[in-house]
């Protein structure tokens, strides 16, 4: 298709087209063209990333030509090839309002969504296309990353499963699948999917190094220490210089989820001792801890940046680090039973990070209950 395109951008027809239109703009002249010249002009330079060019060809087909539906439908486009998400689900929408049953702009709809973390309306957008279309795949993936994005992980277990059994040579499929497996904790199966992902995957995928990353969690989890830290070997053979991935926080980690402390803490030490963001780099370490269930290490690890940043010289970031290891320090009290500072600093959470409060004591507090009520809740469960 892109060569037939380009083909007939080359075509007599279509440069008698935009030297009309390209004519009459640099006059200043109104190009009296109709809407499909209009398009293909649009269209044009769509394909060169012309897109401001763009969108005044297609402006010109809107004015013009206020009836037609083809403008609508290259404006949406416009906005979505140039990753313009909120101007994307507008002109998406009025495509839709011409032609509901327009299956790709329902697809394109849901990926904007998706791109702007509008997990829900993701998912009714991709269900749209699938009460169209059954069969349509592009619609089953997106459904699938919607789920797991709400944490629906069973559900998304189901549509990947689905997904997979119809592209079973999607790597990047099979990578997600994966990591929406670990939140339920199937790391054998997840690990399963990520060995073929890799096969997949040979090098060739730009996924390459994220799959090879996850499995070396996975197999850390079911057990396979030296095959978990080769899999953290391999990945760094697909690094480049936009990525940046901290291999001696990792490889803490793997050791750490072995009761290897000693290890552990050789490599904690390391990548704080090259670390750009030192703050930032103690609180992923106090998040292994907690990963790995050591609550009491992880205490004193927020603990002591709790005190740090005491001194003058935090104090533009004094209060963003709060925000951040608060709730972190409530929910290790919670597990360490220390009532009265897992009391103390949940509602100091509360007051200043409700949303990540909520995130940590979701499976602890009943459904419907807002952080807010959490104190009255607790009451009279611990005291």
């Amino acid at each position: 298709m892109q060569q037939e395109e380009e083909d007939y951008f080359q075509s007599e027809d279509f440069l008698d087209i935009l030297r009309r239109y390209t004519e009459a703009m640099d006059s200043g002249d109104t190009p009296y063209m109709d809407s499909d010249e209009l398009i293909d002009v649009a269209d044009y330079y769509m394909s060169k990333g012309k897109y401001q060019q763009a969108i005044n060809a297609t402006e010109l087909a809107l004015e013009l030509h206020p009836s037609a539906e083809d403008p609508l439908a290259m404006m949406a486009d416009i906005m979505f090839e140039s990753r313009k998400w909120e101007e994307a689900i507008v002109w998406l929408n009025k495509v839709l309002d011409a032609n509901p049953f327009d299956v790709q702009a329902w697809l394109n709809l849901s990926d904007a969504h998706l791109q702007m973390e509008h997990f829900a309306e993701a998912l009714d957008s991709a269900e749209y296309a699938l009460a169209i279309q059954p069969e349509n795949k592009q619609a089953l993936i997106q459904k699938a990353y919607a789920l797991s994005r709400q944490e629906r992980y069973q559900e998304a277990d189901d549509v990947f499963t689905l997904y997979l059994s119809k592209c079973p040579d999607d790597e990047l499929a099979l990578y997600h699948s994966a990591f929406n497996l670990c939140f339920l904790d199937r790391f054998k199966e997840a690990n399963d999917r990520l060995i073929l992902a890799e096969e997949l995957s040979d090098g060739l995928s730009p996924e390459h190094m994220n799959i090879c990353l996850q499995r070396s969690y996975t197999e850390a989890r079911i057990g396979n220490m030296q095959e978990a830290l080769d899999a953290l070997e391999r990945s760094k053979s697909f690094t480049d210089p936009d990525t940046k991935v901290d291999y001696d926080l990792l490889s803490g980690h793997i050791y750490l989820l072995f009761q290897d402390k000693a290890k552990a803490a050789e490599c904690f030490s390391e990548a704080l001792s090259k670390s750009q963001d030192y703050l930032n780099t103690m609180r992923t370490i106090a998040q292994v801890f907690m990963d790995c269930q050591n609550f009491e290490d992880a205490t004193y690890i927020f603990l002591k940046m709790e005190e740090m940043i005491k001194a003058p010289e935090y104090d533009d970031v004094r209060d963003d680090v709060l925000k951040a290891i608060c709730p972190a320090l409530a929910y290790c009290y919670y597990q360490t039973g220390h009532r009265y500072d897992f009391y103390n600093y949940l509602k100091m959470s509360i007051s200043i990070n409700p949303k990540d409060t909520q995130f940590f004591f979701k499976d602890i507090f009943p459904v419907g209950v807002p952080p807010e009520e959490y104190p009255y809740y607790i009451k009279n469960r611990f005291f």
